[in-house]
């Protein structure tokens, strides 16, 4: 399973754990372009946007190594962001 995967499997933990189903929202991850000033060393990041099927209030967050798009996506679960 990749990282990506891994961390959509999360996202879902979280909604159910919320009282939500994984069907309440919708996930979309765009893959955004290498940074060349890695020190030789490409780092993968993407972009992850939440949206809330209903109410079509959306989120994006960065993905990839040293970011956790997962944990901001249950904050703002839990401050209620996507249900207004």
């Amino acid at each position: 399973m990749s990282m990506v995967e891994d961390e959509l499997v999360k996202a879902n933990a979280e909604l159910t754990a919320s009282g939500r189903t994984p069907g309440d929202f919708g996930f979309e991850v765009e893959f955004m372009e290498p940074d060349p000033d890695g020190a030789g060393m490409f780092t993968v990041t993407y972009l992850v946007t939440n949206v809330n099927v209903v109410t079509k209030k959306g989120l994006g967050s960065i993905g990839g190594i040293g970011y956790d798009w997962v944990a901001e996506f249950k904050a703002n679960l839990e401050e209620g962001y996507f249900d207004a």
